[in-house]
């Protein structure tokens, strides 16, 4: 069975906070030079996840999951949290984002140097506008 699929839709939540005006500025560029390496692009959407973790454990419950607002705009916020939780022990932690973070950038850094521009940034937000 072909899970690419699949792991599409589980990256959507991914994508919309890459889309989103905090991100847009190169927000967490930590040292400032105008791209984001895979470790501050992880570091960021770790940031951007664990704010769901209201009890402060470090990992994201589906009941964190589900009381986020962003989950208000989802068709399914359970279905998306299974496929963020890859190895199915019912919370989304450090480890699994770091991996989801990980294929989204390998899928931004669209010319292969291992750092995502401004350029490719606004390229994916484009693309994702004209598919809307």
């Amino acid at each position: 069975m072909d899970f690419r699929p699949r792991l599409r839709h589980a990256l959507i939540p991914l994508a919309l906070l890459i889309a989103s005006p905090a991100f847009a500025g190169m927000k967490g560029d930590t040292d400032g030079d105008g791209k984001l390496s895979l470790a501050e692009f992880q570091a960021l959407t770790r940031k951007q996840i664990l704010r769901a973790d209201t009890n402060g454990d470090g990992k994201v419950s589906l009941d964190e999951w589900k009381a986020r607002p962003a989950s208000a705009k989802m068709k399914d916020p359970e279905k998306v949290f299974k496929r963020l939780d890859t190895n199915g022990d019912g919370f989304i932690d450090g480890n699994e984002i770091d991996a989801l973070a990980k294929k989204r950038f390998e899928r931004l850094d669209t010319n292969g140097d291992g750092f995502l521009s401004q350029d490719e940034l606004d390229a994916r937000k484009a693309a994702k506008n004209t598919n809307d």
